[in-house]
């Protein structure tokens, strides 16, 4: 069962990691001026700790929710299209005014814009399938939208694997990991290990009185800190394969130890948690948004600044302003997946 407790932890790692994302992207001096350079350390590791959470929760909606292939399917839609077309629109319209005002800054910038059309980007992109085979045709400026091509097919992986039987199953899997390509499917164990994470919570009890879990949770936490350290010093590469593996799996096996041995943590924290638990579950919930909306809306913000990046008006306007925007429109966001819920579920 998952705890009330344990569910706000996490929901404060969510969004943290989002943030850290933001913050990280966001402190390129063509931005902020080198703001908030530290985050940027951590980028690699809030994905993979996205990628571990996502596990977790498909683990908890499929044990007490999500029964069935159209239960499980139509919550997933409804989660996804409510933030990604969002997402692609506001896309569309920051990169529209952003270019239109320094038609340099995208093609020649930080992040480099591929000229030509971008329709094939948004139609992959509107099914989430824009990075597969590293394919990196993602939409406009937009470029944190390659781990939904990750997300995506992991949980049609899971789809197969937990609702699929017989030739079904083993013919599902075989054009998944196809369509995938290398760098999808070699980072799918680190999705299991959250879905395994919660198995551990599901089914051990632990007492607050058991100091020694608190010890290994913060210390696989310390562990976990290290990882700009691992990802620069270290590196196992695979052939067809782009990512830093040993970086991954490293960050992903500390985090899901912190978690595995925290619920005595979480209990020593429940004062705290369930304080402030309106403010959590309201921040939360704005954790997609964030992480979809904050990079179109940087590019084109910094250039409606008109001051330099590393003026505190421009960071003001590039923090503030993209804070607003995931606020307001987030939140609307959120409300949609409900509605889109009810949708599909009256008409499946």
């Amino acid at each position: 069962i998952l705890t009330k407790e344990t569910s706000l932890y996490l929901d404060v790692i969510r969004f943290f990691a989002a943030l850290v994302v933001f913050l990280g992207h966001a402190s390129g001096k063509s931005f902020t001026g080198g703001l908030f350079w530290q985050f940027g350390l951590y980028l690699d590791a809030a994905v993979i700790v996205f990628f571990v959470l996502s596990g977790y929760v498909i683990g908890y909606v499929t044990k007490e929710k999500e029964h069935t292939l159209k239960a499980y399917s139509i919550s997933r839609i409804s989660r996804l299209s409510s933030i990604v077309f969002p997402a692609l629109l506001l896309t569309i319209f920051c990169d529209i005014v952003g270019l239109s005002l320094n038609r340099d800054f995208y093609v020649n910038g930080p992040w480099g814009y591929h000229e030509g059309s971008q329709v094939i980007n948004y139609l992959l992109s509107s099914v989430l399938l824009q990075n597969v085979w590293s394919m990196h045709l993602n939409p406009g400026i937009n470029a944190p939208f390659w781990s939904l091509s990750y997300e995506v097919i992991y949980y049609a992986l899971f789809a197969a694997l937990f609702f699929a039987r017989g030739k079904t199953k083993i013919i599902s899997i075989i054009f998944l990991v196809l369509l995938a390509g290398p760098n999808i499917v070699v980072l799918f164990p680190i999705w299991l290990i959250g879905y395994y994470s919660f198995k551990v919570h599901d089914r051990y009890s632990v007492s607050v009185s058991k100091n020694w879990m608190i010890l290994i949770s913060l210390l696989f936490l310390l562990f976990f800190l290290f990882s700009p350290l691992v990802r620069a010093s270290f590196e196992y590469k695979i052939q067809y394969v782009s990512r830093n593996l040993l970086a991954d799996y490293f960050e992903a096996i500390t985090f899901s130890v912190h978690i595995c041995f925290g619920l005595s943590l979480f209990k020593v924290l429940r004062p705290i948690l369930f304080k402030f638990s309106k403010v959590i579950r309201n921040t939360a919930s704005l954790t997609f948004a964030l992480y979809l909306f904050h990079r179109p809306l940087m590019q084109m913000l910094v250039l409606v600044s008109p001051s330099e990046p590393s003026s505190w008006l421009t960071r003001v306007i590039v923090l503030g302003g993209v804070i607003i925007v995931v606020v307001v429109l987030g939140g609307w966001c959120e409300k949609q997946k409900y509605t889109i819920k009810k949708f599909l579920v009256s008409k499946f």
